[in-house]
């Protein structure tokens, strides 16, 4: 794909379909990115308790009983291996995909501006027209009376 990183591939972050692949393979390479910094981290861990018994330096231990386990626990290497293969095999399928759709060209990303600019041109002129309505109306609390009421005739004569 010929770029050093994922946002900077054409389209990303635009409201297009190179966009919404962009998007999902920048963020797919950097949970493979992440998953691969975990395998090395307990790998690393893991080389190093296992040079200590290489190299003997493993009789001061209390116990060796359990020393994969107290490397890293609560971690398992082969799922974070298959993690990182289907993660793989994930980017890959969407770098298919994204080198499938048609060149990303400025006039896509002009035109999608254009259009994005007509629709909320567009709802700013909607808002405008019906404030202006609201405003002429005047409001009237429910329950309210818009007008004096007409005075009550008595029902008989004065005294």
């Amino acid at each position: 794909m010929q770029v050093e990183h994922p946002s900077r591939l054409p389209g990303y972050n635009t409201d297009t379909a190179h966009g919404a692949i962009a998007d999902q393979l920048a963020s797919q390479a950097r949970r493979l990115d992440h998953v691969q910094a975990r395998i090395v981290q307990l790998a690393t861990a893991l080389q190093k308790d296992l040079q200590r018994i290489v190299d003997g330096r493993d009789a001061d231990e209390p116990t060796i009983n359990g020393i994969l386990h107290r490397t890293a626990p609560g971690f398992d290497l082969d799922l974070l291996a298959a993690r990182r293969t289907e993660l793989h095999r994930s980017l890959t399928s969407l770098i298919e995909v994204y080198e499938t759709l048609p060149p990303f060209t400025a006039a896509d990303r002009a035109k999608r501006a254009a259009a994005a600019a007509q629709t909320r041109s567009t709802a700013i002129a909607a808002r405008t027209e019906s404030r202006a309505a609201a405003a002429a109306t005047p409001s009237v609390p429910p329950g309210t009376a818009t007008a004096a009421p007409p005075p009550i005739a008595p029902s008989h004569p004065p005294r």
